[in-house]
């Protein structure tokens, strides 16, 4: 059906950047805004947590399940961290998006880099800091971390920096501004609806083709 977005099949988005740029924040409050988009719900074999409900927070899925998936390529990018497997369901994805919807996949720089590996369209956008110092107080005031830990996580934010030219787009998520940083994305989703490709030029064959 046509509407105000000329292809038919959604967008995959990918929002991802250093710990402590705010993704989570970012991405919540875009989802929260525009109910075209869905949000990816990561598979893990962690277990669930009080507050947790599957399906909602996260897929919980035994070992032997997950690495059932892993063998058959049942997903789009995955990771073992902390003794357990995270990932992101491929079968999700390509429903998601045969479905019409736009679907926000908020994952790591390398995560991010395997994902754009298998040559798939997605729209990549890498989330930065208004600056070092002000990502610093960030994680600082998580006080979630030991100093050794926090010179880590900034030492992997920095190398993490050099891997901005493999996205198309970068968008600065202002300290207490989240909304123009929501803004920012929301332009990149609208142009990337119009993108002239393969797929939307075959929509509009389709429905504006000539009757024979």
């Amino acid at each position: 059906m046509w509407n105000n977005r000329p292809s038919q099949k959604g967008l995959l988005i990918v929002i991802s950047g250093p710990s402590g740029t705010g993704k989570t924040s970012v991405v919540r409050a875009l989802y929260e805004g525009d109910a075209t988009l869905e949000l990816s719900i990561s598979a893990t074999t962690r277990p669930p947590r009080s507050n947790e409900t599957n399906g909602i927070n996260y897929h919980f899925l035994d070992q032997t399940e997950f690495e059932n998936l892993i063998q058959h390529g049942g997903f789009l990018e995955w990771v073992k961290y902390g003794g357990y497997y995270y990932g992101t369901l491929k079968s999700t994805v390509e429903s998601t998006i045969a479905n019409g919807k736009d679907l926000i996949l908020e994952i790591d720089v390398h995560g991010a880099m395997k994902v754009k590996d298998l040559n798939i369209r997605c729209t990549s956008i890498f989330l930065l800091p208004p600056s070092l110092e002000s990502l610093e107080k960030r994680l600082r005031n998580r006080r979630t971390e030991s100093d050794s830990e926090l010179q880590q996580r900034l030492l992997t934010a920095k190398s993490e920096f050099d891997y901005i030219a493999d996205y198309e787009y970068c968008v600065k998520n202002p300290d207490n501004d989240v909304a123009g940083a929501v803004t920012q994305i929301r332009y990149i989703i609208s142009a990337e609806r119009c993108r002239i490709d393969d797929q939307l030029l075959a929509t509009i064959s389709q429905e504006f083709s000539t009757p024979q």
